[in-house]
């Protein structure tokens, strides 16, 4: 949760311009009731929303490495698209 705060407070200093963000890691839960996503990356956790216009979904398995592109909607950071990262 203290990484979606964060998060979002990263994008309020940036203004209101939607802007698009990527987040390399691995998964570590994802939680499907609460439209969430746990990644581990070089920065620590990080805690992430899906959508139903998520793109993707189908690789976010725990433990698999990805590539996680989101922005600023709603005031949190909602991801966009979820891919194998090579």
């Amino acid at each position: 949760m203290a990484r979606i705060v964060a998060l979002s407070i990263f994008f309020l200093l940036l203004g209101s311009a939607a802007v698009a963000a990527e987040l390399r890691g691995t998964v570590l839960k994802v939680k499907k009731t609460e439209n969430q996503i746990v990644l581990k990356t070089e920065r620590g956790e990080e805690t992430l929303l899906t959508t139903k216009d998520t793109k993707g979904l189908e690789n976010a398995k725990e433990g698999a490495r990805v590539l996680v592109t989101f922005s600023e909607k709603d005031g949190q950071p909602k991801i966009s698209e979820i891919a194998p990262e090579n």
